[in-house]
């Protein structure tokens, strides 16, 4: 499956844009590994606080 763009919209008004795909029975953001059964918004956010980043939401494709 090819990459999907997401948006982790920061406190400070930020926006850091992540590559989504899955493959292999799991979801990767930007290479961090994430079980199917996490949502994808939950796991882009989980990646940007991994990261140090302040994500108070997650938009993405509208399919999501």
């Amino acid at each position: 499956m090819s990459a999907q763009l997401y948006r982790a919209h920061l406190a400070d008004g930020g926006v850091r844009r992540v590559r989504v795909r899955v493959e292999g029975g799991a979801r990767y953001v930007e290479g961090d590994r994430y079980p199917l059964e996490v949502p994808a918004a939950e796991a882009v956010a989980a990646h940007g606080r991994s990261r140090g980043w302040d994500v108070v939401a997650v938009s993405g494709p509208p399919s999501c």
